[in-house]
């Protein structure tokens, strides 16, 4: 099997390389500065804002980040294999390790704002740590452009790097891979790969060690963050955002008042909902409310019960200027009255936890 070392594709292709890395880290500058907005209208309006921590972070810049970070490894060891500069692309690395940190961190703070309201002072340091990791972006990503736009700052024209990095035909030289099975010489060659390995890793263990680093950090850290913090289950009191609307549990209640038989029981959820588009109106069966063995969709018939809780929803257009609150109830077998409750809206792919109260 014939391979060809890459250098001479990466060396074709450096400026394209870098533009690419500098859209991506355009994207993430954006994400970041709508975070750091976010903290500055806080602070102006006194707290007086509709936190929804879902809006503000996607596991797409998450994604981005870890992009960045591979393809400066990748220009790193071009850099290091033709003997140039390469602090940069360690730099970059490192602003984009710190600047993933901050994401999470950041993340962390404004869901904790859906449901309580730390000190002003606190809510300062969110803003520095927002500003700082804008500007952190913002300063790598401007060498980024300048090297996929070939621009050399000590000449101040538009010179090659392509000739300082010297393409030469052994970059893009066939390597012959003999694919004959021979056990023993399988084996020796494995010894000996370990061996070189051993030396290589030993030779490169601060590069190395960071790559397993990463590679950690992206297993560890942003799929179980996108599964059990992006998008993991909210709590009454916390906002669930959708496209056509929001809504809020304020309290859930279960009850046997004027139950219809022995066997069934009825789970009350008070809402405050806010219309996002004219004109739209809830459709009940997609609130479906989830216990261990059953699904159960709400009954309007049964509102009649529980006026002292509050106004049934019967197909209102929803309010977009202001939050209006309604109940909703769910006629409930006993076999799940002590079992855990959660409301599922079907266009979501997030769960409300209930915490529900004995109602008489």
């Amino acid at each position: 099997m014939i391979l060809r070392r890459p250098y001479a594709f990466l060396i074709k292709h450096f400026r394209l390389i870098h533009l690419i890395m500098f859209l991506i880290l355009l994207y993430i500058i954006d994400k970041a500065r709508y975070i750091l907005n976010f903290f500055k209208d806080y602070i102006s309006f006194n707290g007086n804002i509709e936190v929804i921590s879902s809006n503000y972070i996607s596991y797409y810049i998450f994604i981005g980040i870890m992009m960045v970070i591979m393809l400066s490894f990748i220009i790193y060891y071009l850099m290091k294999y033709k003997n140039k500069p390469r602090v940069f692309y360690i730099g970059t690395i490192f602003i984009c390790l710190i600047s993933f940190i901050l994401f999470i961190y950041l993340y962390t703070r404004i869901r904790g704002l859906e449901t309580l309201t730390p000190s002003s002072r606190m809510i300062r340091l969110y803003r520095d740590l927002s500003r700082i990791n804008f500007w952190l972006l913002v300063v790598a990503s401007i060498p980024m452009l300048i090297r996929g736009l070939g621009f050399d700052i000590k000449k101040f024209n538009f010179t090659s790097d392509l000739k300082e990095l010297h393409l030469n035909k052994e970059d893009s030289a066939e390597v012959e891979v003999n694919t004959d099975l021979n056990y023993n010489g399988i084996k020796r060659m494995v010894r000996k790969t370990f061996r070189e390995l051993k030396y290589y890793y030993n030779d490169n263990k601060m590069i190395i060690n960071i790559i397993i680093f990463i590679l950690a950090v992206i297993v560890i850290m942003v799929f179980p963050f996108n599964k059990y913090v992006v998008n993991s289950d909210l709590n009454e009191g916390e906002i669930l955002s959708t496209n056509y609307f929001n809504i809020k549990i304020n309290k859930s209640y279960i009850s046997d008042r004027k139950r219809i038989s022995l066997n069934n029981s009825y789970v009350i959820i008070n809402i405050s909902i806010i219309g996002k588009v004219d004109k739209y109106s809830l459709d009940l069966d997609e609130l479906v409310l989830i216990s261990k063995n059953n699904k159960y969709i709400p009954s309007q018939k049964y509102y009649n019960y529980f006026t002292d809780i509050g106004v049934g929803y019967r197909d209102n257009i929803l309010s977009t200027d202001k939050y209006q609150n309604y109940i909703l109830i769910y006629n409930i077998n006993n076999i799940d009255k002590d079992n855990e409750f959660k409301l599922d809206y079907l266009n979501s792919n997030k769960l409300i936890r209930l915490n529900l109260e004995v109602l008489e």
